[in-house]
């Protein structure tokens, strides 16, 4: 057998050429820059981390826990059990873990095997279990870190992982924004009894079946039974980085760990780890649910949770009980919500013809300013230092308020606790009496009504009777005909109504936001030691009533968040919401709905209009009677202002609790933003002779026809035309139009007015049956 080439000289030693020279300099130098890259992007991702979990700034103070929100989507997910089971995990003894109460947030240092690699700066964790309901779902989500979803160890076709509380609370979690969510299977004792060895393994996949369809395959799950699998749950938390969310990136916001309430001086002191830029006493903070208020002083308290190696120059073993800011005269903060009413701002008066004589030979009259019309809003200026970044009245009622016109007949049943045969709420809002069998029955009717005019409003949208005890150039007499509905002008300060002389409105609105946010900052980090954020501090609210204690539900954290510059005032918000598919009652223009607005909780009356397709110099939205399915709309609604971006959800009030109606984003406050109502006039053609026609029932006496006579006709099948003249006295009129038209047209006259939101003062706390000119 034949030796390969070279295996002589390999065997023997010798060597075939001279060895290859390795330059230990470059290779050194290149280990190096390799070993600073490594480093730079270790402190790029502990910067990153420590910002996401509220820590902004870059000193030696440790990062706040990590908030994990324990959420039960089935009955037979135990959260109190596991949270307990975590805390043994984190160094906890058993009797120490079985003495924590439900529902009480708890923090621990998580055990070396969690803490992560290097650069993660998140040792330790903020356990929170809050009850299965949605508003304190959602009020703990707003400031979490992570979701943890629990889930039943049973499953199967019949009986899935999420029950229908569940289902409801994952589609309000996704709308608000759902940061790093994971899942562990977690079932009380009952439930783990149920499942027997045979049908485990069954419905272990049918529980990962329902929760990839529902969360994605990329989510982890984890079996949370054993003390093991308990500690591999710890250590994924643990690795979890924290995702951003853009609607709570720029505020500064604290999750309530313990709370302390003085009912003689109506302080409420709020305990808990800042986050965000910080808080400061020079501005307003918003209490989720309840409203505005102004902080008396900030302390910064010992940390309840140190760490057991401090970092750095161990800053945290330093801190001592200490007033940070303390607010100095109260005159100072701005808590003006409307502007005073002033009723000399609805009077014009006008020169006689004599004066305008005398004063014809000297000047021309001068234009009435902006600010003097009928209505004039108040407005914010501009930074200085701001960038160069620039009814239906068939439905609504005349004055765009009440139903009026087809039936009159208001609800009778906002909301309460009775309810009729198919599960539906018809209780006074004043009273908890049951309603009577005639309060049931109209209420009944007015649900069958509401559903065969929004059935109606589908198939002939914006179509109108002319009324035959009435004359319709009364009628109609607040409308007038448009030439082209895009580009036709609108001026956006006539006749304006008496609610908005009480509100404001900015000159740069973005810009301003901008301005509001670096101020705020400012003020923030000019406290001593560089500002609050990631230290445990006690919040003193100042101005707190009794009532919001007794407001505040069992068991659920109070959640506080700072307010910008503005954002107590009351203007014109608009949005762009979507309607989920689930909801299938009708939702109708003006209802009274529940809106989170990002950690703003209100109440209000919106108005919903169909956003513009194509752009123009005179921008207008065409109001909406109602809000359809698979419809994406503008929601407009008086309301404080908040600075985008922001979340908005809608909720409607049923039995079994608020449902979501719909969800989308904040756009921003524009008291001149034009919802424009149309209304259409029908007739149908009596004689037909090519391009003329005799029409009739669009109106029912001559003098409407004269009246009507310059505003341009169209039918439905795309022709265009005038009125030439009346015929009769039945209100027949001769008309001719572009082309040809055929017998079975219809001809419509489209009218237009201007429509605004409906004043609703419990929208920023005020009395429900105040007026524009008492609010």
């Amino acid at each position: 057998q034949k030796e390969k080439p070279g295996s002589a000289a390999r065997r023997t030693g010798e060597s075939r050429g001279p060895a290859k020279k390795v330059n230990t300099g470059a290779a050194s130098r290149l280990d190096r820059l390799n070993t600073l890259k490594q480093l730079r992007q270790q402190k790029q991702e502990e910067i990153l981390s420590r910002k996401r979990l509220g820590a902004e700034h870059d000193d030696d103070r440790s990062a706040p826990p990590k908030v994990v929100a324990v959420i039960a989507f089935h009955t037979q997910a135990d959260t109190v059990s596991l949270k307990r089971q975590i805390m043994v995990a984190c160094g906890a003894t058993p009797e120490e873990a079985a003495a924590l109460p439900p529902h009480q947030p708890a923090a621990a240092v998580l055990p070396p095997f969690a803490q992560g690699g290097p650069g993660c700066a998140k040792p330790r964790i903020l356990v929170v279990d809050p009850p299965r309901d949605l508003l304190a779902v959602l009020d703990v989500v707003k400031c979490a870190d992570v979701v943890l979803a629990v889930l039943g160890p049973h499953a199967s076709l019949e009986d899935p992982s999420f029950d229908e509380q569940g289902y409801r609370l994952l589609t309000a979690l996704k709308a608000q924004g759902l940061p790093v969510l994971i899942g562990a299977v977690h079932g009380t004792s009952d439930a783990m009894a149920m499942v027997s060895n045979k049908k485990a393994a069954d419905s272990k996949k049918f529980v990962l079946r329902y929760f990839a369809s529902e969360l994605g395959a990329d989510t982890k799950l984890f079996q949370a039974q054993s003390a093991e699998e308990v500690k591999a749950l710890v250590r994924a938390l643990g690795g979890a980085t924290p995702k951003e969310l853009s609607w709570r990136g720029d505020r500064g916001y604290l999750l309530a760990q313990d709370m302390e309430y003085s009912s003689t001086e109506g302080v409420l002191c709020l305990r808990g780890y800042v986050r965000g830029p910080g808080l400061s006493c020079k501005h307003l903070v918003h209490l989720t649910g309840h409203g505005d208020f102004a902080i008396q002083k900030i302390v910064v308290l010992p940390d309840p949770c140190p760490l057991s190696v401090p970092r750095g120059s161990g800053m945290d073993a330093q801190v001592s009980e200490r007033v940070v800011d303390q607010l100095q005269h109260e005159s100072d903060l701005d808590t003006q919500k409307l502007r005073p009413y002033d009723p000399t701002t609805a009077e014009q008066t006008w020169p006689s013809a004599e004066e305008l004589g005398e004063d014809a030979k000297m000047m021309p009259p001068p234009k009435v300013p902006a600010s003097r019309r009928r209505g004039g809003m108040g407005t914010v200026p501009a930074p200085a230092r701001a960038d160069g970044d620039e009814e239906d009245d068939a439905a609504m009622g005349d004055e765009d308020g009440g139903d009026s016109d087809q039936d009159g007949t208001p609800s009778v049943a906002p909301s309460g606790t009775a309810e009729t045969d198919d599960g539906w709420d018809v209780s006074s809002n004043m009273t908890m009496e049951v309603p009577s069998a005639e309060v049931v029955a109209a209420e009944r009717k007015r649900r069958v009504e509401m559903l065969e005019r929004s059935q109606e409003d589908m198939e002939f949208p914006d179509e109108v009777d002319t009324p035959l005890d009435h004359p319709a150039r009364e009628r109609f007499q607040r409308y007038r005909g448009l030439k082209s509905f895009r580009t036709s002008p609108w001026d956006p300060y006539e006749d304006l109504p008496v609610e908005y002389s009480r509100i404001w409105e900015f000159e740069a609105f973005a810009s301003t936001a901008r301005a509001f946010r670096r101020q705020f900052e400012e003020d923030c980090y000019s406290l001593e030691g560089g500002g609050v954020t990631a230290l445990y501090c006690a919040i003193y609210v100042r101005g707190v009533s009794p009532q919001v204690l007794e407001a505040q539900p069992r068991g659920v954290p109070f959640v506080l968040s700072n307010l910008y510059p503005c954002e107590q005032k009351v203007s014109v918000m608009h949005t762009t919401i979507s309607r989920h598919r689930e909801y299938k009652e009708v939702i109708k223009s003006k209802q009274e709905m529940a809106l989170h607005c990002g950690f703003r909780r209100l109440t209000a009356r919106p108005t919903y209009s169909e956003i513009p397709k194509k752009s123009s110099s005179c921008k207008k939205y065409k109001f909406m009677r109602f809000l359809h399915e698979d419809t994406v709309a503008c929601a407009s609604f008086y309301a404080p202002v908040v600075f985008p971006p922001s979340r908005i959800m809608m909720f409607a009030t049923t039995p079994a609790g608020p449902e979501l109606v719909a969800s989308g984003s904040v756009d921003g406050v524009d008291p001149k933003r034009l919802i424009i109502k149309r209304i259409a006039l029908t007739g149908y053609p009596f004689r037909v002779h090519k391009a003329k026609s005799v029409v009739r029932f669009m109106f029912f006496t001559p003098a409407d026809v004269r009246w009507f006579k310059p505003v341009e006709l169209s039918t439905k099948k795309g022709l265009r035309g005038h009125i030439t003249d009346s015929v009769g006295t039945h209100g027949y009129m001769k008309c001719r139009f572009s082309n040809h038209i055929k017998q079975d047209d219809t001809v419509l006259m489209n009218l237009y007015k201007r429509s605004f939101p409906k004043w609703y003062p419990p929208a920023w706390g005020g009395a429900q049956d105040a007026t524009p000119e008492n609010a």
